[in-house]
């Protein structure tokens, strides 16, 4: 199949939504990857943004002393 381009100009959105969007998208991207497509997404600080966004806290180390 022939790869697709589709580029969206977001203007005037708060950090908030901006952060929204990108973590809406990401999930369109994980749910079309089972029937086949392959989404990429470019954005600025994209990584962070979905690192943050899907944290579930279960990865967190634990490095508290024990007091005793």
């Amino acid at each position: 199949m022939k790869e697709k381009i589709i580029t969206i100009k977001i203007e005037g959105a708060l950090p908030g939504q901006w952060s929204s969007l990108l973590l809406e998208l990401n999930l369109m991207k994980r749910a079309w990857k089972s029937y086949g497509v392959d989404v990429e997404l470019k954005a600025h600080s994209i990584k962070r943004i979905i690192q943050q966004g899907t944290f579930n806290g279960e990865n967190i180390k634990k490095n508290r002393r024990s007091r005793k």
